[in-house]
């Protein structure tokens, strides 16, 4: 991939790229995979955004590096889910009658993943940032364009659905979860 920066003009943006790619391409797999499974369609995901990324630099130039590393968070998420829509796999998105499901025979990682996924839109995104991607809630907040607060309190909610939502699945077998 660092040889594709060539399309870059000045030496410092090949630079940067370079850079930016070895702090966030394992993360980037790492994200891919947990939403498309390990193997090539993750890695076309984490490609096609680094693509993306070159294609759009000059409107993201001057945007710092963390600002860079989310939008390339965010990106890679929305490759993957795309691939997920185009093959038809992905539960409807904009869902509000929420009915989660996840086939027995996934792992608990899965299942829980599965379960991020057929949530509503609001729960979903957040969810999937703070506990998927590992973002913290003020990159969060940025992100989405929310208060701190708005973003806790989405995740508090989203995190009580989803612990209904396990232990009706049968995952928690009446454990607490803190």
């Amino acid at each position: 991939m660092p040889g594709f920066s060539m399309r870059l003009e000045r030496d410092e943006d090949r630079a940067r790229f370079t850079r930016l790619y070895h702090q966030t391409q394992r993360r980037l797999h790492r994200l891919a995979a947990r939403l498309l499974g390990p193997g090539p369609r993750a890695e076309d995901a984490v490609h096609d955004t680094f693509i993306k990324f070159i294609q759009n630099y000059e409107g993201l130039r001057n945007r710092s590096d963390g600002q860079l590393e989310r939008w390339l968070t965010v990106v890679v998420k929305n490759t993957a889910l795309d691939t997920l829509r185009r093959e038809g796999r992905e539960a409807e998105l904009e869902t509000q009658a929420w009915e989660p499901a996840a086939p027995p025979d996934l792992g608990e990682f899965e299942a829980l993943v599965a379960l991020i996924r057929s949530m509503p839109e609001d729960y979903r995104r957040v969810l999937e940032l703070k506990f998927l991607a590992e973002w913290s809630l003020a990159d969060i907040a940025g992100e989405l364009g929310l208060t701190e607060g708005a973003v806790k309190s989405r995740v508090f909610r989203g995190r009580k659905l989803l612990i209904d939502a396990l232990r009706r699945e049968g995952y928690l077998d009446g454990r607490s979860c803190v």
